[in-house]
């Protein structure tokens, strides 16, 4: 659900300029437009910037989005911009097209939050709002061969995140974090640590916690780095080619299936969470776990149903927590009015249901 973006352009525009001119140090006559986007939704606030300046008697131009840490409309428990960014610039020079990153700013000062500034990449995204599955989307609007390349390409792209080299790419840090080596344990520590920020929970995602307590899967020897939010809406497209691969805010390091799972139930969600047939020609759940497996080259099927109960748990959370922000800004009179979170609720129960 949108919501609504409160800042001044002007102002804004101005503290941008002079952030931007002490990282272009070779750059003069800076001049930026900045854009503020009404009703982009949660999570991190997102301001479109278009900057151009002379450098050696040449023009230059960048086009950026910078991402500014939520401080009203705040989902997950805590900024992992930082983290994002490091994340970010470690990928560069991998097969994992990413954003190109200028840079992380931790004083809240100019913005009034931390926020990082990458570069603005062309394509399009299959939408979760209204779901890429309804009729008249971009999706949609493919043939059915077409609609499969952009699948198996999520799928690729999950790929190439879970074979990269943690420690290769200085990406050692994030193993002293919540989101560590022993993955499955501090996530599911860190969750019920924030419950109340989420809302409290409820019996199902209480029911699921337990269950994903008493089945926990052995952890891999060596824990892929994770892309944490994997799912289509993440996926920036040229054609059916991946261009950039977008919102590292739930990063962590585990066992791939992790993301397979949240890639395939977020899919889910989308149709049958929200009462929607999915679309033809999009692979099935069965044929996304043998090509995962053909390109990671081992079984992963067996606690599969575990990851989805975690995908599912984590979802359900979090949209409770839309909803409680929802409630607490006075964009709706309760909670249970909030078609996301009341869907991914039933989702997870029938979920626990096929499972018992």
């Amino acid at each position: 659900m949108p919501v609504p973006q409160q800042r001044d352009p002007d102002l804004t525009r101005e503290r941008l300029t002079a952030w931007l001119s002490a990282r272009l140090p070779g750059a003069t006559d800076l001049r930026t437009r900045v854009e503020v986007p009404e009703g982009l939704g949660f999570s991190n606030e997102t301001l479109l910037v278009d900057a151009v300046w002379e450098e050696n008697g040449t023009a230059r131009a960048r086009r950026l989005v910078v991402r500014v840490a939520p401080t009203r409309y705040q989902v997950l428990p805590g900024s992992r911009l930082a983290e994002e960014y490091r994340v970010l610039s470690a990928l560069r020079d991998t097969d994992v097209p990413v954003p190109g990153v200028l840079g992380f700013e931790p004083d809240p000062g100019p913005l009034g939050a931390a926020f990082l500034a990458m570069d603005r990449v062309s394509g399009w995204v299959p939408p979760d709002l209204p779901s890429y599955h309804r009729p008249g989307g971009p999706l949609a609007a493919l043939a059915g061969p077409e609609r499969a390349a952009v699948w198996w390409a999520g799928v690729e792209v999950l790929h190439r995140v879970h074979r990269l080299d943690v420690t290769g790419l200085g990406l050692d840090g994030l193993r002293d974090s919540p989101h560590g080596p022993g993955g499955l344990t501090r996530q599911l520590d860190h969750y019920e640590a924030h419950l109340d920020h989420f809302g409290g929970g409820t019996p199902v995602t209480a029911d699921a916690l337990r269950l994903l307590r008493d089945g926990l899967p052995p952890e891999p020897a060596a824990p892929s780095l994770l892309w944490g939010d994997a799912r289509l809406g993440n996926l920036l497209l040229d054609g059916v080619a991946p261009a950039a691969v977008l919102d590292w805010e739930m990063v962590f390091l585990g066992p791939g299936e992790a993301d397979l799972a949240w890639y395939l139930y977020f899919d889910r969600h989308l149709s049958e969470g929200v009462g929607v047939p999915r679309l033809p020609g999009l692979p099935g759940r069965a044929e996304t776990v043998h090509r995962y497996e053909e390109l990671s080259g081992r079984s992963v099927a067996h606690h599969l149903d575990w990851f989805e109960v975690f995908a599912g748990f984590r979802f359900a959370l979090i949209a409770s927590r839309v909803g409680r922000l929802l409630v607490e800004h006075g964009l709706v009179a309760d909670a249970a009015d909030v078609p996301l979170a009341r869907n991914a609720e039933r989702l997870l129960a029938r979920t626990l249901t096929a499972l018992s």
